[in-house]
């Protein structure tokens, strides 16, 4: 074999090696869908930023008739809905998240704030904070009246900054107990 082909040969495949090594760091990597639990959706549903904080919902479900906890059990009063979201701090201090400011639409336009007792029995924050470019991820649980449905999450970082909404996919929920 001659010396030029020799060459012609190692240049092409050092090149060939080059381009699979670019395309392989720079192809888009596919997110891992987050672990569901039984009965619980991925709202796949775009993140959005309220101040320095980023809300994504990762899960959730909604038609729960009661939920029991170490130290308590509570019936919901029409049909209890759970969105679990994970919160970003885009920000190099801690950020302080107050639960309370969180709404969520019904589809006849009503607005409800927190189940309070849903919330401190399945031991989820009503307030809370996240580490300087750090993520917590936890659950916020509401108590719809029956018949009707979430299509909206509003979130907060604070009373300062506006609420950003986060839509949530229409569904028929089954009902059951977490």
């Amino acid at each position: 074999m001659n010396n030029r082909l020799l060459s012609g040969l190692i240049g092409l495949t050092a090149g060939i090696a080059a381009t699979t090594g670019a395309a392989v760091a720079l192809w888009p990597k596919p997110t891992p869908p987050a672990d569901l639990r039984p009965l619980e959706i991925n709202p796949d549903t775009p993140a959005v930023r309220s101040g320095n904080l980023t809300f994504d919902t990762i899960g959730l479900r909604c038609g729960i008739i009661t939920v029991v906890g170490t130290h308590a059990e509570h019936w919901a009063k029409g049909r209890l809905c759970r969105v679990r979201i994970t919160v970003t701090s885009q920000d190099s201090v801690f950020g302080e998240i107050d639960n309370n400011l969180h709404r969520l639409t019904l589809d006849n336009g009503r607005t409800l704030p927190l189940d309070r007792e849903a919330t401190q029995i399945k031991r989820q924050p009503l307030e809370t904070e996240v580490a300087a470019h750090g993520q917590i991820t936890y659950d916020l649980w509401f108590d719809l009246p029956k018949n009707t449905r979430p299509t909206n999450l509003h979130v907060r970082a604070n009373e300062e900054e506006p609420p950003a909404t986060i839509p949530l996919p229409e569904r028929d929920w089954t009902e059951g107990s977490a």
